[in-house]
């Protein structure tokens, strides 16, 4: 199954907050929650004159991808009204692929309510590795597997996969 995820590049990120508004009003999210937020890095000084300050938006755990627009063909909602054009939506591979073209970008892998999906984590220091409810993940592991956890599937459909 492929996965899915968010290419953005925050270098011209103006931090309208559009996706933030659009992603609460889409799915009805009350005060306090969000399905993506927008966040400041800066200011502060690089060197004299010159200052580093940038709007990052950042998925939530509360993000599905937009799960009944995407099935649709349909671009998730922050996607949609991006008003500054620099978010993207597809499969990891393909927007790993724009990732490699240009620099201040970050690509976002978000998991629908992952705490529902994986279970809480156990640390157990005798095996250097941390367990999930379905999912075991060792310190050093192939970003492959490591992806695994990272599903664009709705709670209950992975409930029902169990």
């Amino acid at each position: 199954m492929a996965h899915y995820g968010l290419l953005i590049d925050y270098e011209y990120c103006t931090g309208c907050e559009v996706c933030q508004v659009t992603c609460k009003e889409e799915h009805d999210y009350p005060v306090g929650k969000f399905g993506i937020r927008v966040f400041d890095d800066g200011p502060w000084e690089i060197e004299e004159h010159r200052f580093n300050f940038n709007k990052i938006p950042v998925p939530t755990d509360l993000c599905d991808l937009c799960a009944e627009r995407t099935s649709t063909g349909r671009e998730p909602i922050c996607v949609h009204h991006c008003l500054a054009n620099v978010m993207s939506y597809g499969t990891v591979e393909e927007l790993a692929r724009k990732l490699d073209s240009k620099t201040k970008q970050v690509l976002w892998v978000p998991q629908y309510k992952p705490y529902e999906a994986r279970g809480p984590f156990v640390h157990d220091p005798a095996k250097g590795a941390r367990k999930a409810a379905h999912f075991e993940v060792e310190e050093n592991a192939s970003a492959e597997r490591m992806t695994a956890q990272r599903g664009d599937q709705r709670v209950d459909e992975m409930l029902t996969d169990a």
